[in-house]
């Protein structure tokens, strides 16, 4: 960590912390503790007022986009498959959006440890979601929001489920805390009163525009770094949490990861620059470029699946097929990996006819073969999932 850098910093300073690491022993070193947010951060400058006040009118666009879309969860759920994917490869774990698709088949009987870990963020993220239209964002509901995160992980933080009371360090894996990147406060009463007072922040009225609030919101929590583990993840989903809170959105459609994936160095640079030099333009820029940018591609997306699916209900009506196949169709949208047995249940159908239905499909290029296999085949939509993929 730099703390030549740090030792400086307006925002926040150093503080000494010491503990015993099971690697390599003691160890004596110092970690970051940020000041509270201000009520507005000094300096910005008219070139980052415009940068904010474009990804506000962006997101008001994104929005609009889901309004004029029969069912805006056409847009929202392949959102939160590009999320989970990718703000878990931001964390390292890694994995295909076909994988992702396959392994919510019933008839899936195995997830790779890395495709539990990705299922559980979107799990995660639905169903917090859901709570934030009623309740505020806490620290507890963030709490339980990891412990959802790691209920089938392989190895669960220490302190699951609540504010961490050991100290941790950001860095490559297995690094000495002296070889870190960052080192966020210690797991003590102070880590306790800053999220204390980070919610307080969140919660009080402010005039400044939802963007630039969530972009500094979001820069409080992850230098925090109040859980053991998870904060990388949960701190994104919090910024589509807080523009909802703040309604600046109302169709959970946002997601920044794909974005900050593709600039993983930068982001992270970013979030130190802040704390080293108590200048927000540079992160707020970055920030605000980031939504107005995807809530583009999302926008883009939309149009697109809406043309998809409308080529695919004329391609049907044109060859005079009715009943359940339109069904099927129109959840391609929403589930566009499916399997024989899979439609057969679902749509209360025989074997013989959902196997009818799935090659009519296949014949006219809405479905294609995915296994090229004899038996437990699967068929996915990949007009869909390369919309998706663009996202």
């Amino acid at each position: 960590m730099d703390t030549e850098a740090l030792a400086q910093s307006p925002v926040g300073r150093l503080v000494p912390v010491h503990g015993n690491d099971a690697r390599y022993g003691n160890f004596a070193y110092l970690a970051f503790l940020p000041e509270p947010l201000p009520e507005e951060p000094l300096g910005i400058t008219s070139k980052t007022w415009t940068a904010v006040t474009e990804a506000c009118a962006a997101l008001a666009r994104l929005d609009q986009a889901c309004r004029q879309l029969a069912d805006p969860e056409l847009l929202i759920r392949p959102a939160l498959w590009r999320e989970a994917l990718d703000s878990s490869a931001l964390e390292g774990t890694y994995g295909s959006l076909p994988e992702l698709l396959e392994a919510q088949l019933p008839s899936s009987l195995f997830a790779s440890p890395e495709m539990t870990e990705i299922r559980a963020y979107e799990r995660v993220a639905v169903q917090t979601l859901e709570m934030v239209k009623n309740q505020p964002i806490t620290p507890g509901l963030l709490a339980q929001a990891q412990t959802e995160l790691f209920r089938d992980a392989r190895k669960q933080p220490q302190d699951l489920g609540r504010i961490r009371r050991y100290q941790v360090w950001i860095g490559p894996e297995d690094s000495r805390i002296e070889d870190s990147r960052f080192v966020p406060p210690p797991g003590d009463d102070r880590l306790v009163s800053a999220m204390d007072a980070w919610q307080e922040w969140i919660e009080t009225p402010h005039d400044l525009p939802p963007v630039l609030r969530a972009a500094m919101a979001h820069y409080q929590f992850e230098t925090l770094h109040p859980f053991g583990d998870g904060n990388g993840r949960i701190g994104r989903l919090f910024i589509v949490l807080y523009l909802l809170r703040s309604d600046a959105l109302h169709y959970p459609a946002l997601t920044v990861s794909p974005w900050f994936l593709k600039r993983r160095t930068e982001y992270q640079d970013q979030l130190f620059s802040v704390s080293a030099t108590g200048d927000w333009n540079p992160w707020v820029m970055f920030f605000s470029q980031a939504v107005r940018e995807q809530c583009m591609s999302l926008i883009v997306g939309a149009n697109r699946l809406t043309e998809w699916l409308e080529s695919s209900r004329a391609a049907l009506n044109e060859r005079h097929w009715t009943g359940a196949i339109h069904r099927l169709l129109e959840d391609l949208t929403e589930w566009p990996v499916v399997t024989i047995s899979f439609a057969a249940k679902k749509y209360h159908v025989t074997q013989m006819t959902a196997t009818r239905m799935i090659d009519h499909l296949v014949d006219v290029g809405i479905l294609r073969e995915l296994t090229g296999q004899t038996y437990g085949r699967r068929f996915g939509a990949t007009g869909v999932m390369d919309i998706v993929e663009a996202i």
